[in-house]
């Protein structure tokens, strides 16, 4: 709870918000310092300071990620704060690197019902999960799928300071289509000697996107297609008419490449099917806004 915004206030009152060590001083509360928040910006960072200087002082709740943390939902490690009107700060340290473990997950998720107000001071890493390649298929290759966001913010009041690295995850490349069989021939007509074409060849998979402890896959090459080939319906074996048939039976054709995965806030290669889009590097719910626009290193597609 903030200290009052009026009347008398004391030491006690400022240690009952912040805690500190005995004997109690001023001093000991400078803003920046060990015990009072940058949140406080009535109170000095050096120099003169006053009991006046604490009125509508508040104590920030501040988390930090440890390197690794994966799919972070800050309202389950804020608890009951979460909700609360005070203000909170998650922060990244240089170095440290979190993610989202798949793309349809977060690295850092602030969902809706948030209290007060948030700051994410990021100076590490904090990846989104890649997308995944199309399959190959007789239907039509699949598109591959777009890469996932780093941050989901589904609340207002939230600042993000940002040294590091903030990245969407690389889209997934498009698979390819299956080749396409090759062409009957005949010769004497129906009940004589049918003559079949090569089977197409499988499209290949596309690759995977780039993503947290991830890296992006290449495409997978199509098959080659099938050999051509005679069944004679009252002869046995292969038979050698068909090389002057009308029209001439055909080899299958090869199955078209899968499209590469995308790199960290890249698209995925197109194959037959279009390549995943990049993931966002911050993706804010419908009428949400950010507070600020961050700066630092941002890779893929904006909010």
């Amino acid at each position: 709870m903030a200290i009052q915004s009026s009347g008398a206030i004391s030491i006690q009152d400022i240690v009952d918000e912040f805690g500190g060590s005995t004997p109690h001083s001023l001093s000991e509360y400078y803003r920046g310092g060990s015990e009072v928040g940058s949140n406080n910006t009535n109170v000095p960072t050096s120099g003169e300071i006053s009991l006046s200087d604490f009125y509508g002082a508040i104590d920030e709740i501040v988390i930090a990620a440890s390197n690794g943390d994966t799919n972070i939902n800050l309202s389950s490690l804020f608890g009951s704060n979460f909700t609360a009107a005070v203000p909170k700060r998650f922060t990244i340290a240089s170095g440290h690197e979190i993610g989202a473990t798949s793309r349809t997950t977060y690295a850092i998720n602030v969902p809706s019902g948030m209290g007060g107000t948030l700051t994410i001071q990021n100076a590490g890493t904090i990846s989104g999960g890649g997308g995944t390649g199309g399959t190959g298929g007789a239907s039509g290759a699949n598109n591959g799928t777009a890469g996932g966001s780093a941050i989901y913010i589904a609340s207002n009041n939230v600042t993000i300071t940002n040294t590091g690295t903030i990245r969407g995850g690389g889209g997934g490349g498009g698979g390819g289509n299956n080749g396409a069989a090759g062409q009957n021939g005949f010769i004497g007509g129906s009940g004589n000697l049918n003559c079949f074409g090569g089977a197409g060849g499988a499209g290949g998979d596309g690759g995977n996107g780039q993503g947290y402890n991830s890296p992006a896959t290449n495409g997978q090459a199509g098959a080659a297609g099938g050999s051509r080939f005679s069944v004679p319906q009252y002869q046995g074996g292969n038979h050698p008419f068909c090389e002057i048939g009308d029209p001439k039976y055909q080899d299958g054709q090869a199955g078209g490449n899968g499209g590469n995965g995308g790199s960290f806030g890249n698209a995925g290669s197109n194959g037959d099917g279009n390549g995943g889009a990049a993931g966002k590097y911050i993706e804010l719910n419908s009428g949400i806004s950010l507070a600020n626009t961050p700066s630092g290193t941002l890779q893929g597609t904006a909010p």
